[in-house]
């Protein structure tokens, strides 16, 4: 890799560890192109030759915090339900390291944005591709509806989020995933394996 792109490479992640951090002592809302730049340290034209917009930028912190997430992941001996709960749980603790006021924050990108499509669409795809891989690995039959369980089992992780973000002292977000993928997870995969 040449100086020119080593250079791009670091003033990119330099935007993206700066919004972050503004991000979680100020909040998204107070969070403007001018005060990442400012504190970057990066001219204002630069940050639009990365991001085209701030929820660009808000989208590309979220991939590479489920970065480990999104590629392969190895199954070893587990059977599908194990499989399946490591990756909610991991899923989920990214989420919960975060942070509450970080997680209250997505909340209102996600709910607000019209980037929400994207972030959904990226976890949904992500899960359906593991499952995708469970599939080839024989662990779930060739039949398992992939897209249709990747998106219910989203839909149960996102609902815990949100109750997190209401009453964070009375939901614990890794504990109710861990609830969730012993009490319903085996009755979600069990006709598939």
């Amino acid at each position: 890799m040449g100086k020119r792109e080593d250079n791009a490479k670091q003033t990119r992640a330099k935007l993206l560890d700066t919004a972050d951090r503004l991000i979680v002592k100020d909040g998204y809302e107070r969070v403007s192109v001018d005060s990442i730049v400012k504190a970057s340290g990066i001219a204002k034209g630069t940050f639009y030759n990365y991001f085209k917009r701030k929820e660009d930028l808000i989208f590309e912190l979220s991939k590479h915090r489920f970065a480990n997430l999104i590629g392969s992941r190895d199954t070893g001996n587990q059977d599908a339900v194990t499989s399946i709960s490591a990756y909610l749980e991991e899923f989920m603790t990214v989420i919960a390291n975060s942070k509450i006021e970080l997680a209250r924050q997505w909340v209102r990108y996600v709910s607000a944005s019209d980037a929400n499509k994207d972030k959904w669409q990226l976890d949904v795809d992500s899960l359906e591709r593991f499952i995708q891989q469970l599939i080839r690995e024989d662990k779930l039959s060739a039949k398992t509806p992939h897209y249709v369980l990747a998106e219910t089992l989203l839909t149960q992780m996102y609902g815990i989020i949100l109750s997190w973000c209401i009453d964070p002292k009375a939901i614990d977000p890794i504990q109710r995933t861990q609830q969730f993928c012993t009490q319903q997870l085996e009755l979600l995969v069990n006709p598939y394996q």
